[in-house]
């Protein structure tokens, strides 16, 4: 005659109760989640774009009339604003969006939430470190002020006792002028030329450029697409990296930045790309552990122990092999598949 083993059955029992638990809490908490994060994306964008509202005015530093760095001539962006825009911006992230979608095409379809997600995760995570790196570029120029190097073409400053820096008694003095007014009279200088003056490090072109390209470059290392194994995908990252480098290069060529400007503003936009880059992935590894568990958990409860503790062993070994690790059975896993088949 066979008993039933009480220690069993309440195992059981509370293995049957959680899936349901669980799938619950991530319908509800998802949408809630999604438009927080929705929220929280426009804010920091709008804050971003309107920044010099929210912060102080721009630092209004002076200068030596014998300063050389300042005195290279004006010259129109070979990268221009929109041209930026387009390359750092707007083409990285719809080449994401196209690759997700066709990634998440192949793992099964796109009607549902789980296999969107990770389009998804990657998007919000670009627009959050775009703002990031904007932020912070943004609070360096306001803050130090620096002045570009076509400073004196544009400006053609005025001293306080009305001479200028080409007088004689001025042009080899060590004297630092901080009082002076611009005269864009001389050199047909329009308000946006002179209000940009006092921005230049770091360089905000360059910035953008690294961090957009070098997102790109790093996201398709982390899918290992395309073609796994070739030169194909180091050969496309290679040339969003000279990309990115000409936007750099072009800014001291055309005189609208000094060398350690581009230098800054480059390393801003790398760094600021590698840290995002490492929290979507950490971000995407948890969500398909947690997905791993509830689907181990479901499966278990219906009954079939084995093919639980089977499918839980596998994946395992695929969100390892997202995450870039080793394949090893997650403790609170081995718990519910371990559980069920005692």
């Amino acid at each position: 005659m066979l008993r039933s083993d009480p220690g069993r059955s309440s195992v059981r029992r509370r293995t049957s109760n959680r899936p349901d638990a669980m799938s619950f809490s991530l319908r509800l908490r998802s949408p809630v989640r999604l438009l927080v994060d929705l929220a929280l994306l426009v804010l920091l964008l709008i804050l971003s774009w309107h920044f010099k509202r929210f912060w102080w005015p721009t630092t209004q530093r002076g200068f030596f009339c014998n300063d050389e760095s300042l005195m290279y001539p004006y010259r129109e962006s070979t990268v221009s604003p929109q041209l930026l825009h387009w390359l750092g911006v707007h083409l990285p992230l719809l080449f994401l969006v196209l690759l997700e979608g066709f990634l998440a095409w192949r793992r099964g379809g796109v009607s549902t939430w789980r296999h969107l997600w990770p389009l998804w995760n990657t998007v919000r995570w670009f627009l959050y470190g775009h703002v990031f790196n904007s932020l912070l570029k943004s609070i360096g120029k306001e803050t130090i002020g620096r002045l570009r190097p076509h400073f004196f073409a544009v400006c053609q400053p005025v001293l306080p006792d009305g001479g200028s820096c080409s007088d004689v008694a001025h042009r080899g003095g060590l004297v630092y002028h901080e009082t002076y007014s611009c005269r864009p009279e001389l050199s047909a200088a329009t308000e946006e030329m002179l209000t940009s003056l006092h921005v230049s490090f770091p360089s905000g072109h360059s910035a953008m450029a690294f961090y957009g390209l070098v997102f790109l470059a790093l996201h398709l290392r982390h899918r290992r697409w395309p073609l796994r194994g070739s030169l194909l995908g180091p050969i496309l990252q290679l040339g969003c990296l000279c990309v990115a480098w000409f936007v750099a290069i072009s800014r001291v060529m055309d005189y609208k930045h000094h060398w350690s400007d581009v230098v800054a503003g480059s390393l801003l936009g790398a760094v600021a790309a590698f840290v995002v880059v490492q929290a979507a992935k950490f971000e995407e590894a948890a969500h398909s552990h947690s997905h791993s568990i509830t689907k181990v958990a479901a499966t278990n409860a219906n009954g079939n122990e084995k093919e639980g503790l089977g499918l839980g062993l596998g994946l395992a070994v695929a969100v390892a092999d997202e995450a870039g690790r080793s394949p090893q059975l997650a403790h609170d896993l081995c718990l519910v598949t371990c559980q069920s088949s005692n």
